[in-house]
């Protein structure tokens, strides 16, 4: 299903946060309010597009862990804070954690809002592409059986058709199949992309002490 991207608006505050719907509603993106990050997380709908505008009281350090939960979601939206603070650490601190653009609340202009809304539009749209590859390749993956999967890490780890036979006590006329068949499966049509696509799904390279 394809999502409109939105600026997810979480203030606490109602005229603060009605205020801010109405100034990102007036810029030409759409705006969706939320009273808390609880609220947000329970209503905003899953493959969500867009940012989010995170307000944060001051002092601002006692929203950081926040900040941190909401940027470690595995489909997390690109953060912008807007806060009252204007203390030095907790923006830096901010910044660390991966916001996208820290702004105290009483002095950005609403071209600098702009610009923080469209970068941050534009950087969700690409990590949105590559999470939904990725998700797509994870869902190949997972339809290969036990043995293919076995045979696909020692193909990573450079093992060539006689080895991996071996290995397994099969043919290598078996071995050949199989490998067909992993790679119709993960949609690769040569064998770089096979190994591209095995890198991107974190196949390990090298084989594991003992094994």
């Amino acid at each position: 299903m394809d999502f409109q991207p939105a600026a997810h608006i979480v203030d606490s505050n109602v005229e603060s946060r009605t205020s801010l719907e109405k100034l990102v509603a007036s810029m030409g993106f759409v705006a969706a309010p939320f009273a808390s990050p609880t609220e947000y997380l329970e209503r905003a709908a899953e493959g969500r597009r867009g940012c989010l505008l995170l307000a944060l009281p001051a002092p601002a350090y006692t929203g950081l862990g926040t900040v941190e939960h909401l940027a470690t979601l595995p489909d997390a939206l690109p953060i912008i804070v807007i806060t009252d603070c204007n203390a030095v650490p907790p923006a830096v601190r901010a910044m660390q954690l991966g916001v996208d653009a820290y702004l105290q609340k009483h002095c950005f202009s609403e071209t600098s809002l702009w610009e923080a809304i469209h970068a941050a539009f534009a950087r969700d749209a690409v990590q949105r592409a590559a999470y939904e590859r990725r998700r797509s390749l994870l869902e190949q993956y997972n339809e290969l059986s036990l043995r293919e999967r076995h045979i696909l890490e020692l193909i990573v780890q450079g093992c060539d058709h006689k080895q991996i036979a071996d290995d397994l006590n099969v043919s290598r006329r078996t071995v050949e199949n199989r490998r067909s068949r992993i790679m119709s499966k993960l949609g690769a049509d040569t064998f770089p992309k096979l190994i591209a696509i095995s890198i991107e799904l974190g196949i390990p390279a090298e084989k594991k002490p003992g094994a």
